[in-house]
């Protein structure tokens, strides 16, 4: 996985930028507030998303937008990855092979992978590096193989919090911590819970007896509530008891046949008695308006054939008269036609239209005849010029040469002053090295003879000791020692007459060479003239062959020139010739202008289209006269009409004629339907008039009735039964309504109102005794009640059973912790072990192979075993703490890079480095530099204020900073 690019819209001090990066190793140079922690942050938040609350989340100051996107190659294809903040709320895009992914994906493709897991694995910095001198020796050990094996020491911490919170809950012996103060606490309650259950014997005892008296009073209050239920329904009988006598008389008077009587029969009858007199009256009306309407409906009128002739004339208005104006138009446009044709013969020299066949051959003939021609002119005029220059150069070069011949020596001159310089060459060589040679001879012989005098005082002093010693242990008599001292100052007196000068060396050879150099210089000079300049004559040599060459090339040139010339002028004049046949086939005068022999033959064909144009207008003008005429020929036959040559009176003429007509016909019409509807209506009159009086005596039939007297008589008897019958049915429904039923209703018609009364007043009775029953048996529970309630003011059970639900509560949460934390500290220990037993073989394996890299070869192994240790290539084992400052520092990064090289298949992600190579001197920051772009596996962004030389300009990115961007 590979960063290509990032553009960044607004992030921080950065905005409105594009970087492209190298796919393995990329430089990223810039000095202090160019953006590059920026630039880290924002590679951070592309990928795992924008800072959180507690983060500063670096909003841009100059950018309308906050965020920016990046360009990743996963297995060959480019991931599309954009973080936006807009609204206070974070956007993200993926694309991936041009399909839209969500966020899920791309923690998926990140292998689930959080941004501080990234930044502790796959981030260097000088802090982590600096982190490794300030540990002892024990957390050395911890912390490099935890950056080894884990990235972090997330591990460590997390164990060592775990223990804190085991300890606060409960400590190893058991007898202090949270846990043992309320088991404490959960003993004492349980004692004092036990005292209080003894005071509660006698409240169950009363508890019994409430019970029992409860019983019995809810038994008393049943009876009472039925007993009450009847005295109510005795209440409710005597309250309706008169309702039901009428309701049963009632039904007595109803029990015969139904009276009938037509619905509405009154109103109906009024009404029909109305509408027969309005009937008679419109009927007399309506008749007198047909006789007036039939005398006024007789009007004469022109014949169906004639006005119908009239009307289709008249509807042609519009289209002869736009036939009259196409005809105007048509002869204007002939006219205007023949006069473009006359001006454009005029133009081209014409004095009459000759129709000449035209083609696309002989109009790209012309073209490329005219511009042939054009060019050839332009090529003849440019080779005269060229010509010309080219003699011109030539009597120059000329000018040059002669001038030049007379300042040139002979060439045994020119010879001589050749050697003559090479010899000078070689003597201030050779008297340089003599000089040299001389300076260094004197300089060692200074040293020698300084030493010679230095050793010579050595060799007397030792003498004079030796002498001195030898005198002593003759003196005391020791003569042994004293004959091997004396020994010594005769050594030191040979050594001394041996300690010569050094010899001088003699350059002879050198000195005969340079003499005979200075001999040979002196000859070479006097056959010389004084003016003769060796560089000068080069010179003049040199130009002397550049001016002969030149002359052969304008001679050259100028042949050249001349040949192009001769075939030009060839082309030219037949050219000429095809432009005269081209005039003579378009009847053009001789002296028209060739270059408007194009212009011509457009005219020419203008001209033919014009002809033709005015051709086919005149077979439209005859055709619009004949329509024309036809249209005249068809108003005489019409007759009536005076004037038949100007159309617009004759339109005018029949438009008046047939609006007459119109108006006549329309008033008959008019006069014709009001007569029909004239008619319908007194016909539909009468029969209205039948229809009531048919109605009027169904009225009558269906009452019985012989005349109106008799009809209003039945009217009467039958309001009189409708009347009882509504009350029977309202009497019905309102005992209904109280849930009398029909036999109940029946029953109580039948019984008098005393037996009522005194069923109710023994119902009564019974209900006094009952209620006092119920009073005693009250009072009584009442006082049982008290005595319950006394016992219940004691609340110290309740508070103390609540007091130990609570502390059972905490006791139960805290077990539950600590198993919690012994659980999980024992998944950590497991994880750890398996991922130790599975990991460091392979990581200190990795670890070995590059410590031995980056340290170029002076430590050749990491071995852990018992503890972390390297191995030297003198065989020496080193504990971490006695190495050097620098090579700790690449012990903690050879142990990174083999955790991120072991972990590439799961997280081949680029590998971020923040100047962490600081402290390092130049050979060593070179070397692990040239390591890193040497590693293919993972992309390395290394950012950096001090741009190493050694990194090519294609693996550099370089920050600028801008003006409106420092803080």
């Amino acid at each position: 996985m590979n960063i290509k690019s990032l553009e960044i819209y607004g992030y921080g001090r950065l905005q409105q930028r594009k970087y492209q990066l190298n796919r393995s190793f990329t430089q990223i140079y810039g000095e202090n507030e160019t953006g590059k922690s920026t630039m880290q942050l924002f590679i951070h938040s592309i990928l795992f998303g924008f800072p959180g609350p507690d983060e500063p989340k670096l909003m841009p100051r100059f950018a309308t937008t906050y965020g920016g996107n990046l360009i990743i190659e996963i297995d060959g294809e480019e991931l599309f990855v954009e973080r936006v903040y807009r609204e206070h709320k974070e956007e993200l895009t993926v694309m991936y092979q041009d399909q839209p992914k969500d966020a899920a994906w791309l923690n998926q493709k990140l292998s689930f992978i959080t941004k501080e897991t990234y930044r502790q694995i796959f981030s260097f910095d000088v802090l982590s590096l600096q982190h490794v001198h300030q540990l002892t020796e024990n957390k050395l050990q911890t912390y490099l193989l935890q950056a080894g094996v884990f990235g972090s020491t997330e591990y460590s911490s997390l164990e060592s919090k775990l223990e804190e919170e085991k300890l606060k809950i409960i400590t190893h012996d058991h007898e202090s911590g949270e846990l043992y103060d309320h088991l404490l606490t959960l003993n004492n309650l349980e004692i004092q819970i036990r005292e209080e259950e003894n005071k509660l014997q006698h409240y169950d005892v009363h508890t019994s007896r409430a019970y029992q008296l409860k019983g019995k009073i809810d038994m008393l209050r049943s009876h009472i509530d039925q007993l009450t239920e009847i005295q109510q329904r005795k209440q409710k009988e005597m309250m309706f008891h008169a309702d039901m006598k009428e309701w049963k008389q009632l039904e007595h008077q109803l029990n015969i046949e139904p009276v009938v009587f037509p619905d509405n029969g009154i109103e109906r009858y009024e009404s029909l008695k109305r509408q027969r007199y309005n009937n008679e009256r419109d009927i007399m009306l309506r008749a007198e308006k047909v006789k007036q309407l039939t005398k006024e409906a007789a009007i004469e009128l022109m014949p169906d054939v004639a006005y119908e002739t009239a009307q289709g004339l008249l509807k042609e208005e519009p289209v002869i008269k736009q036939h009259e104006k196409t005809l105007n138009n048509l002869d204007r446009d002939i006219l205007d036609k023949q006069a473009a044709m006359h001006s454009l013969q005029t133009d081209i020299g014409w004095s009459r239209y000759e129709d000449i066949p035209l083609g696309d051959s002989l109009k790209e003939q012309i073209i490329y005849n005219v511009a042939e021609k054009e060019r050839l002119l332009s090529q003849l005029e440019q080779l005269n010029r060229e010509r010309e220059q080219a003699k011109s150069e030539a009597a120059m070069t000329a000018q040059e040469r002669a001038e030049l011949e007379p300042h040139i020596v002979s060439d045994d001159q020119y010879s001589n002053g050749i050697q003559l310089g090479a010899q000078q060459d070689e003597l201030a060589q050779k008297t340089e090295l003599y000089n040299k040679l001389s300076a260094e001879q004197k300089r060692n012989a200074a040293v020698d003879e300084v030493k010679r005098k230095k050793l010579n005082i050595a060799y007397g002093i030792i003498a004079l000791a030796a002498v001195a010693a030898a005198v002593y242990f003759f003196f005391s008599a020791m003569l042994i020692p004293a004959l091997a001292m004396i020994v010594i100052p005769i050594g030191m007196i040979i050594l001394f007459l041996l300690n010569k000068q050094p010899r001088t060396y003699e350059w002879n050879i050198l000195d005969d060479e340079i003499s005979a150099l200075e001999s040979s210089i002196a000859a070479l000079a006097g056959s010389l003239d004084d003016s003769f300049d060796l560089s000068v004559q080069r010179d003049y040599r040199e130009r002397l062959t550049v001016l002969d060459r030149e002359q052969k090339l304008h001679k050259r040139k100028e042949q050249q020139l001349n040949n192009s010339l001769e075939k030009k002028q060839a082309a030219y004049a037949v050219i000429v010739r095809e432009l005269e046949k081209t005039k003579e086939q378009l009847r053009l005068p001789a002296h028209f202008e060739d270059s408007l022999l194009h212009h011509a033959y457009r005219t020419v064909s203008r001209m033919q289209q014009l002809k033709t144009a005015i051709d086919q207008l005149k077979t439209q003008y005859l055709a619009q006269q004949s329509v024309i005429e036809n249209f005249r020929a068809r108003l005489a036959d019409f007759g009536g009409i005076t004037n038949h040559e100007h159309l617009t009176v004759a339109f005018q003429e029949l438009s008046a004629i047939v609006k007459s007509e119109e108006k006549k016909r329309t008033h008959k019409l008019r006069r014709d339907e009001q007569l029909t509807i004239s008619e319908r209506e007194l016909a539909a009159v009468k029969t209205s008039a039948d229809e009531m009086n048919a109605e009027i005596a169904q009225l009558f039939s269906d009452t019985a009735a012989a005349d109106e007297a008799a009809y209003y008589a039945r009217f009467a008897e039958y309001k009189q039964y409708k009347k009882d019958l509504e009350r029977h049915q309202q009497l019905s429904r309102k005992l209904e309504d109280e849930n009398f039923t029909y036999e109940m209703n029946t029953e109580l018609a039948h019984t008098s109102a005393e037996d009522l009364r005194r069923s109710e007043a023994e119902i009564s009775d019974q209900i006094h005794e009952l209620k006092d029953a119920l009073q005693q048996e009250q009072f009584e529970l009442h006082r049982t009640e008290q005595e319950m309630a006394e016992l219940e003011k004691d609340t110290t059970l309740s508070g103390l059973n609540y007091q130990y639900a609570i502390e059972r509560e905490i006791v139960n949460r805290l077990a539950k912790e600590y198993g919690a934390l012994n659980y999980i500290e024992t998944l950590i220990a497991s994880h750890r072990q398996k991922v130790k037993e599975e990991r460091i073989p392979h990581i200190i394996s990795e670890a070995s192979r590059i410590f031995s890299t980056l340290t170029e070869g002076r430590y050749i192994a990491v071995m852990y075993e018992v503890e972390l240790v390297v191995k030297h290539k003198d065989g020496q084992v080193y504990h971490p703490t006695e190495l050097s400052q620098s090579t700790k520092e690449l012990l903690y990064i050879a142990m990174r890079l083999s955790l991120i090289q072991h972990l590439h298949h799961l997280y081949p992600l680029p590998i971020i480095i923040d100047d962490a190579f600081v402290h390092f001197d130049k050979q060593r920051k070179d070397f692990i530099i040239d390591y890193l772009m040497r590693k293919e596996d993972n992309q390395v962004l290394y950012f950096t204020p001090n741009r190493s030389t050694n990194i090519p300009g294609k693996n550099t990115l370089v920050l600028e900073r801008h003006d409106k961007e420092t803080k």
